[in-house]
């Protein structure tokens, strides 16, 4: 009894105290369990806090009075405001401008003494002008500035047209100024009293492909000026500098992701997309697997961007396309097979003319000079790739990219596209070895074709250091029996990875990360860093991560290594026996009516052969093997099929006589338009038209599969 009435003593004693304190009304709340006290806590702050506001609303009145409907309308006023002043800008520009006196100039005499205002209205009125654009503008200077107060020209036009001393602007911007050479900028900046210089030190360097190689003395003194690559480089350091960082032009995150994060330290600010990747927005990767990359063109690789870009002209008229190639070569191959498609197809016709109207068309680049252009959809070919399908393994010639400032011209090709970017590649980012002495250019690439493999921005160092340990170097020698070549201390956003274990069928691709408990386990700051978020965050790069102890390598390394062995064997690249995949019989229904006598020079056409559609063995029957040459299988071909419908064509007019023979194992083209540009005249002129109608196609056919 006496414990009752103390506890109620006690909490009379303490509930009147809270109450002198204002919270009175929280106590009596608790008493009738309208509050729960695990929310007390919560409550006192949130009494504090709205106390708090309470006192500031008393003393700043204007807040008090603050209405979001009344601000909502101040914004819309706003707007309106800013366009109107944005639009009347406009106006006064044009009206000042307007106000500009030209002066009438010389209008008697020979024509040739005309100037000014007079040779201006002279040559309007004729339907060819007979004046030079050089000796007009010197003429008629200032009257040309008067009714056009902004010129906009390149520097080398600047140098070649206005002549020093008689134009003279109030501001020169110069944009893209990476590409532009301080020598070449230097006569624009001086025809200009305030300068505007507008660039990416991250893109295209001028190119120095044509200029003169100069051998300075070393006693002779290099001015600033001269040893800057561009304008921009030159005034970065004496100009006040303002970082541009808002990227509008991608309409979707996934397109600039890799480029803000590989070249920009993912300082950019980009806005995000309300979509999701769909059909209309996003990257899209596409491996060409029987895309080969010889004498500089990827000709397989060439027909799927040609497929593509047909399919898109014909089923998205509207939207803007780029192509783009990695050299110039590759680029004359898409552009000569989207030429021969265009032709053979009367809806890609008309699909394409109506593009060519429209006021972004279509253009194919190559790496080189892309830069400044943008579309809705950019279609890339990678263009590299092995020279044989066999082959897992490709030279790591990347051309420019393996340049010093490589890194560069991708970072233009990335960062072209609006809404979708098609990349079609023949090489995965296995194919593409890196090292610690790697270029940046070559790094980007490997790094960019395994973004768009696994949508992820990987990001791993090759440090060339040494293995960590005794440990680590056993672990490495029991692999390499097996046929595993590791790097050790390969550094993975701020880790180093004890052992990489590296593809033996792509040595450019990592299988796994084997961690061992060594300096860098024992060296971690923490428990959960150690056993749980460094193997989290490796994992969510992709990695897969497994664990050797040392103790149980010291007991029985065998047994750590079986189920590791095994697992490697089932992730490696597996070298595919083209061969083996080959088929037997390749069976076509053809039903060609007409010969493509553009093909065969000198004959006149067309010849109605008014063949009935029949199915051919094109290739091999089913005792022969598929491992035989293309010379083999063509001779089989020519012995099995064509000989046996035309047994009577004289031998030496014969489509797969020997000299044509030799000449299609030598260029080997797989279409129309390379047998047209390699095979020659006299060769086709040669030929039978009606063997050569009916057949030239299922040749080429059977080449193009055997590349």
């Amino acid at each position: 009894m006496l414990s009752e009435n103390r506890g109620t003593f006690l909490y009379i004693r303490l509930r009147t105290k809270i109450s002198v304190h204002g919270l009175d009304n929280i106590v009596g709340q608790l008493e009738e369990n309208l509050i729960s006290s695990k929310d007390l806590n919560d409550i006192v702050q949130l009494v504090i806090h709205h106390q708090l506001a309470c006192e500031i609303l008393e003393e700043h009145k204007s807040l008090a009075l603050f209405s979001g409907m009344e601000q909502m309308a101040y914004r819309g006023k706003f707007q309106e405001y800013d366009r109107k002043v944005m639009s009347l800008q406009r106006e006064l520009v044009a009206y000042k401008a307007s106000r500009t006196k030209s002066p009438t100039g010389n209008s008697t005499g020979k024509v040739g003494e005309y100037t000014e205002l007079s040779l201006i209205r002279h040559n309007l009125n004729l339907k060819k002008p007979r004046v030079a654009l050089r000796s007009l503008i010197k003429r008629a200077s200032v009257s040309m500035q008067a009714l056009k107060p902004c010129f906009m020209m390149s520097p080398m036009s600047v140098a070649q047209y206005l002549e020093p001393g008689k134009f003279q602007f109030d501001l020169v911007i110069m944009d893209e100024a990476s590409q532009i050479r301080p020598e070449d900028a230097l006569g624009a900046v001086a025809r200009g009293t305030n300068l505007v210089v507008v660039g990416d030190p991250k893109q295209l360097p001028p190119t120095s492909f044509f200029q003169k190689i100069t051998n300075n003395d070393d006693s002779d003194d290099v001015v600033a000026l001269e040893a800057s690559e561009s304008i921009l480089e030159a005034v970065i350091p004496m100009f006040k500098n303002r970082r541009l960082r808002w990227h509008y032009r991608s309409r979707h995150e996934s397109l600039i992701a890799f480029s803000n994060y590989r070249f920009y330290d993912s300082d950019l600010i980009l806005f995000p997309s309300p979509l999701k990747e769909s059909d209309e927005f996003g990257i899209r990767f596409r491996r060409v697997k029987k895309g080969r990359f010889i004498s500089r063109r990827n000709v397989d690789e060439a027909r799927e961007i040609v497929g593509a870009t047909a399919k898109q002209l014909i089923e998205n008229p509207t939207e803007s396309v780029g192509i783009v190639a990695m050299n110039s070569e590759q680029t004359d191959e898409i552009e000569r097979q989207l030429e021969q498609k265009v032709k053979d197809d009367p809806q890609l016709q008309k699909a394409y003319e109506y593009n060519q109207g429209l006021d972004e068309a279509l253009f194919i680049k190559n790496l080189e000079n892309v830069q400044g252009d943008e579309r809705d959809v950019i279609i890339i070919s990678m263009t590299y790739g092995p020279e044989t399908l066999e082959a897992a393994a490709m030279h790591q010639r990347f051309g420019p990219i393996n340049s010093d400032v490589g890194w560069r011209r991708l970072n233009v090709l990335f960062t072209r596209s609006k809404k979708r970017m098609h990349i079609f590649s023949s090489m995965d980012s296995g194919h593409v070895r890196t090292s610690e002495n790697s270029s940046r250019g070559v790094v980007a690439l490997k790094a960019f074709l395994e973004y768009c493999e696994t949508g992820l921005l990987q990001h791993y160092n090759h440090t060339g250091k040494a293995a960590d340990s005794d440990f680590e170097i056993s672990v490495m020698n029991a692999l390499a029996e097996y046929g595993y070549e590791c790097e050790p201390q390969l550094g993975v956003t701020g880790y180093f990875l004890d052992l990489a274990v590296k593809d033996p069928g792509m040595p450019g691709r990592f299988l796994m990360g084997i961690e061992c408990d060594g300096a860098s386990y024992h060296s971690a700051k923490s428990t959960r860093d150690r056993d749980r978020l460094r193997q989290d965050i490796l994992e969510n790069l992709g990695w897969k991560i497994r664990r050797i102890w040392s103790t149980d390598w010291f007991k029985n390394p065998q047994a750590q290594l079986q189920s590791i062995l095994q697992e490697l064997d089932r992730l490696k690249t597996l070298v595919s026996d083209v061969a083996d995949e080959a088929p037997a019989r390749i069976e076509l229904n053809l039903e060609r009516q007409h010969v493509d006598l553009d093909l065969f020079d000198g004959v006149p056409g067309p010849i109605d052969l008014k063949s009935e559609p029949q199915s051919v063995n094109l290739a091999l029957s089913d005792e022969v093997e598929t491992h035989l040459s293309l010379h083999d299988r063509l001779i089989n071909y020519d012995t099995t099929v064509i000989r046996s419908k035309f047994p009577s064509v004289d031998l030496h007019s014969r489509l797969l006589r020997p000299a044509m023979l030799e000449a299609l194992l030598n260029f080997i083209p797989s279409s129309k338009a390379e047998f047209l540009e390699t095979i020659p005249a006299f060769l086709r002129q040669g030929t039978d038209v009606q063997e050569a109608g009916e057949y030239l196609e299922n040749v080429l056919e059977i080449i193009a599969d055997y590349s």
